[in-house]
């Protein structure tokens, strides 16, 4: 077994209280995680007095979370890695706190516990929110985004009425799309929209992938952002609001997420 998630807490909550109790020690300690700096170059990019760095150093070396060379201080291996950890909590705190409202109205079941751990790869995120004056806002705001994309990968397990003519223009300008869809969803599409899902899947830039597990996020991610729409915490999903970030580590975690229901899922081939 492993050990109780208290203990492991109570080893180490006095360096924590230590690192993060003091702003000059966890400044210095994400300015050092770009690489060795003198003293006076940390004086000068954290607005400190000589002595402040000093005394700050002196700290963060008797934790061994520091060490001083002839060319300045760096961090020590624990140091690095410390601070790398405290660096992501702090992303995604602020990710969270700049979009509270959606974060807790939202059920985030659908995003797996991994993904989670990573959720502050979303940064520089907007909400688009439909309003009652403009109850198509986040619908038309994503139309006029996936113009021009290269590629377009998506999941969902809700169909919109106006996507099947998305995706349609989309393959038909030559950008490669692949879905990862519900089984309902699929059979659904599949009969309401028969001729346009023939004609789509004999072509090379369109693929499906099927799965029967259920799927409680939709989201589309691109060569230039990622659209991310969640269920509410009522169980229905929420067709107003979309979080979209253009960042690439917010890209990225978004292709790892399609990457990881593709896995899961079936391939849906010609014919089918």
């Amino acid at each position: 077994m492993g050990r109780n998630k208290y203990s492991i807490y109570e080893d180490i909550e006095e360096q924590l209280k230590f690192i993060i109790s003091s702003r000059v020690r966890t400044k210095m300690l994400m300015s050092l995680s770009e690489g060795a700096k003198a003293s006076g170059a940390l004086r000068e990019e954290l607005g400190l007095a000589a002595s402040t760095v000093i005394h700050a150093a002196r700290d963060l070396e008797r934790e061994n979370l520091l060490i001083e060379k002839e060319d300045g201080y760096h961090l020590t291996p624990m140091g690095k890695i410390i601070t790398l950890k405290l660096m992501d909590t702090f992303k995604t705190m602020s990710i969270l706190n700049a979009h509270k409202e959606f974060w807790l109205t939202h059920d985030m079941d659908g995003i797996p516990k991994e993904f989670l751990e990573r959720i502050g790869e979303l940064e520089e995120a907007e909400i688009v929110r439909s309003t009652p004056t403009n109850i198509i806002k986040a619908l038309s705001y994503y139309i006029k985004l996936v113009k021009g994309v290269k590629q377009l990968e998506g999941v969902s397990p809700i169909l919109h009425p106006d996507f099947p003519k998305i995706i349609e223009k989309l393959v038909e300008k030559g950008t490669k799309v692949r879905l990862v869809l519900t089984e309902e969803i699929f059979e659904i599409g599949k009969e309401k929209y028969y001729h346009l899902f023939q004609e789509l899947i004999n072509r090379e830039n369109f693929q499906v992938w099927v799965t029967e597990r259920p799927i409680k996020v939709a989201f589309s991610v691109t060569d230039s952002f990622i659209s991310l729409a969640l269920f509410h915490v009522d169980g229905y999903f929420d067709t107003n609001n979309d979080l979209v970030s253009r960042s690439k580590g917010a890209i990225n975690w978004g292709r790892e997420l399609f990457e990881y229901y593709k896995k899961r899922a079936r391939r849906i081939r010609e014919g089918t």
